[in-house]
């Protein structure tokens, strides 16, 4: 679940949706700035499963009572998590060999610099496992070019999409998300700059510089503004079920 609070509210995204965002954004992508054309249909449907790990987690939210919020996708416990990644990856190896390993890879990076326990390393050894068997089924290599093009490019939709969710619709200067203060990573070949700036120009624009996308375009999210009030009633797995999604829209546009 992607989380964040104000005054009244926990404003909840589940995963899924979020994921479905993202790919919104990579159907908007520029064509001539797309490498291997040949599996686009792959790698956007990596893009929008790519969360799909947490369909069933989020069904269910659970209350994070050592800092009284709701559980998010940052600080849920890894010893619960770590069999809904593999299962979440199983089920899109089932439809898309190329599409699993995408995110196969980007599921075993979120380890780098980690201290691991034996769940951890369990875990990455089936995961590096996999990949190895993909690589081989698909005759790829690690370093292949428009690979590691798609991966950068589910990142950086990753990225964008929790730039729409993880703050308030028009957020700015210090209501900004600390991940996002100095824009996202920009690893493309296609522009020189080194981060995409990403600004809210008002609630329902961001701006994108430099800008990878065919033209402007909308988008749109479910969230939930999940009471605090609700909350102290009902508990969080009622209070959520209770509380109707409403579409957050934005406009994506170069200016």
């Amino acid at each position: 679940m992607i989380v964040y609070e104000d005054k009244t509210s926990f404003i909840m995204t589940e995963q899924h949706e979020h994921a479905l965002l993202a790919e919104g954004f990579a159907q908007n992508w520029k064509s001539e700035c797309f490498l291997g054309e040949e599996k686009r249909e792959s790698v956007l449907y990596a893009i929008a499963q790519h969360d799909r790990s947490w369909i069933d987690v989020d069904v269910s939210p659970v209350w994070n009572d050592k800092v009284n919020k709701p559980y998010t996708f940052i600080d849920f416990p890894h010893s619960m998590k770590l069999h809904f990644y593999e299962k979440g990856i199983d089920e899109i190896e089932e439809k898309d060999a190329y599409a699993a390993l995408m995110c196969s890879i980007h599921y075993t990076q979120f380890f780098d610099g980690m201290k691991l326990d034996k769940r951890m390393t369990s875990y990455l050894n089936k995961e590096y496992k996999r990949q190895h068997r993909i690589f081989s089924a698909l005759n790829l290599i690690k370093n292949d070019k428009n690979m590691m093009f798609h991966y950068q490019l589910l990142k950086f939709c990753d990225h964008l999409s929790l730039f729409v969710c993880m703050q308030e619709a028009g957020a700015v200067e210090e209501k900004v998300h600390s991940w996002f203060k100095k824009g996202i990573l920009q690893p493309f070949s296609f522009f020189k700059e080194d981060m995409f700036m990403v600004k809210w120009k008002n609630e329902v624009e961001i701006s994108v510089q430099p800008f990878p996308f065919r033209g402007e375009f909308e988008v749109s999210i479910p969230m939930r503004k999940v009471t605090k009030e609700l909350l102290s009633h009902n508990g969080i797995l009622e209070a959520f079920h209770q509380t109707p999604a409403h579409e957050r829209k934005v406009t994506i546009t170069s200016k």
